[in-house]
């Protein structure tokens, strides 16, 4: 639809004017008020400049009386035109038209009826828009119990809107500044001017003026206020036009998130103020802020089907990596915790061989009571059965369980255990915390005492389990009179009813040998413990260049089988022979020479400290 301009070519008179722009312009009033009323005032500026039928005074005064009085509340549009607003509002005198009788009095008189009328302007309009925006965000979010026929709107975007409208507000104070500057200026150039053209030549004290460039009283801004007014204002922007729209997801509803993440970036507002902003800014998609909305129900779904997709695949990832777990062999040294060896290949300890005298004087003793406990062997032999086993940096023994755990860090390379090879003569080095435990000097690998502290039970998951309560242990329950009485009546010997006390013994031990670290555990806090395996690893790091642990021969097996690209990797083997001249004693056979003129503590990787003698004569 075109409109009537003032600036159209003069058109012929045999062409007649289009029936369209005919109507349009020759609407009534009442109507084009009605019209201009859902325009904002940049387009009716714009229309203002374009056709003569709207640059009307009345009608501009019309509009913007019905936008302060109809369109917007009247508490929101309140002294919108006032200086401090809209700047100084200019007055229009105007004659005014009265009756026959009036005329003639007045001609007699002498005097002309003259009212004055103020004149608004579509900025004036623009000045009320910004006006009611301010006023709408500046009040505080409703009560919880009125929120059912409230609406959201984007914090982002109150932020924004209220930033502009700073920004705005200086540089219409700028500009009224200028103007009064430029005004002050002209004044005083015209007194100047009036003064020199005088008789008196502008000689009297009255006649005194400041000069044309200078009023004296214009204060300059500085350089550096200049360049913070400057960044302040460069990153104020308008408003979008959606003032939800970064509320909205792909369907156009409510987007999901969080309560915190929702009193972050949205707020409510009441319905009047909703429809005030949604005259303001049509674009913008309305939110209900009821009970019930919790968001799109499109991306709920699609968040719970991604949901369940990364759970079926992390289920898949574990089940991919447990899978090694399915070997005994595996599960075995899985759960093996931190004792560092494998306990089933641990020789159980011998009880020192008694004649017959000696037992009948024992039970002679005691009587009727408990058999006092036999000593058993002493001596420095190694802890481990017969067999071949490895030797694996406890590095990558934990890296592998961690995997196996929780997948963390990603598949470890092969079991190598090139760590252990010294530099200079690319021979293997036996820790010595290795060599102590096979030499029977310690109880346990990994622990920094003989009682194997620090040994936690591990399940398949990768995770310590509370220690059992541990029951008294009391050899009562093993062997007492009546059990010695029913063993001599069913015919048994002396020395075979004194064997089966032993086995019955050797049994007992190996419980109280499992049950006392647990004991100890138990008794001590979880402080503790942890402070004490602290204290216990960094020893172990002190005092061995590179920390091991055991694995059988089978197990190094069924291990490497996951490795199936990997044809060859090093390992620390080594086998226990018994010895068959002495079969108490056992041999260590290394199927690599140990290395023995290189170090195998921490110490030869010490970090070593170098002063400068210039430091002691004061030169830095």
């Amino acid at each position: 639809m075109s409109l009537k301009s003032p600036y159209s070519p003069p058109r012929s008179k045999d062409k007649a004017t289009p029936p369209a722009v005919q109507g349009l312009t020759s609407f009534p009033r009442e109507l084009h008020l009605n019209i201009l009323t859902f325009l904002r005032a940049t387009d009716l500026s714009a229309l203002q400049r374009t056709c003569s039928t709207f640059n009307k005074r009345d009608l501009i005064v019309d509009v913007v009386e019905h936008a302060a009085n109809e369109v917007y509340p009247p508490d929101l549009t309140v002294g919108f035109d006032t200086p401090s607003v809209s700047g100084e509002v200019k007055s229009l005198a105007a004659l005014t038209k009265s009756n026959t009788k009036a005329e003639d009095s007045e001609e007699a008189t002498g005097a002309t009826p003259v009212t004055l009328e103020k004149v608004y302007t579509y900025e004036m309009l623009r000045n009320m828009e910004t006006l009611v925006v301010a006023r709408v965000l500046s009040r505080p979010e409703p009560p919880i119990h009125e929120r059912d026929t409230c609406f959201y709107v984007s914090k982002s975007w109150c932020r924004a809107a209220l930033r502009w409208l700073e920004v705005q507000e200086e540089e219409r104070k700028e500009k009224l500044e200028r103007q009064r500057a430029a005004a002050e200026e002209a004044r005083v150039a015209a007194a100047a001017t009036a003064a020199l053209t005088s008789p008196k030549g502008g000689k009297g004290k009255n006649n005194r003026n400041h000069h044309p460039g200078s009023s004296g009283k214009k204060k300059k801004m500085s350089r550096k206020e200049q360049r913070q007014r400057d960044r302040r204002m460069s990153d104020a922007m308008p408003p979008w036009s959606n003032i939800n729209n970064d509320l909205i997801c792909e369907h156009g509803d409510l987007k999901q998130c969080s309560g915190k993440s929702a009193r972050a970036r949205r707020r409510t507002m009441d319905k009047q103020a909703w429809k005030v902003l949604k005259k303001l800014y049509p674009d913008s998609v309305q939110l209900e802020a009821s009970v019930g909305n919790s968001g799109c129900l499109m991306c709920a779904a699609e968040a719970q089907t991604i949901k369940k997709q990364e759970s079926d695949r992390k289920e898949e990832e574990k089940a991919e990596r447990r899978k090694p777990l399915a070997c005994p062999l595996v599960r075995g040294f899985y759960t093996r915790g931190n004792k560092g060896y494998p306990i089933n290949c641990l020789v159980p300890p011998t009880a020192v061989p008694l004649d017959l005298e000696t037992v009948v004087k024992s039970d002679e003793c005691l009587g009727e009571s408990l058999l006092a406990p036999l000593p058993l062997e002493q001596g420095s032999r190694c802890p481990l059965k017969p067999g071949v086993y490895s030797a694996f940096p406890r590095s990558w023994c934990h890296r592998w369980r961690k995997f196996i755990k929780s997948g963390e860090g990603g598949l470890p390379p092969a079991p190598d255990a090139s760590e252990v090879l010294c530099e200079a003569h690319n021979l293997p080095l036996v820790p010595p915390h290795l060599e102590s435990f096979l030499c029977g000097e310690t109880s346990t690998l990994l622990s920094g005492n003989s009682m194997g502290f620090g040994s936690p039970n591990v399940n398949e998951d990768g995770e310590e389990v509370a220690a059992m309560p541990p029951a008294t242990v009391s050899r009562a329950s093993v062997s007492d009179a009546d059990t010695l009485q029913a063993l001599r009546a069913a015919g048994f010997s002396e020395l075979e009813v004194h064997a089966q006390r032993l086995a019955m013994i050797g049994l007992e031990e190996e419980r109280e040998q499992i049950i006392h670290p647990l004991r100890q555990v138990e008794e001590c806090n979880e402080a503790e413990i942890l402070q004490k395996r602290s204290i216990t690893n960094e020893q172990l790091d002190r005092e061995n260049r590179v920390v091991v642990e055991i694995l059988t021969d089978d197990e190094v097996t069924a291990l490497e089988k996951w490795w199936p690209r990997v044809h060859s990797t090093y390992a620390l083997r080594f086998a226990v022979v018994e010895n068959s001249a002495t079969r108490d004693e056992s041999e260590i056979l290394w199927s690599t020479v140990p290395c023995r003129e290189c170090d195998p503590s921490s110490r030869s990787t010490a970090d070593f400290v170098m002063r400068s003698r210039l430091q002691k004569r004061g030169y830095r």
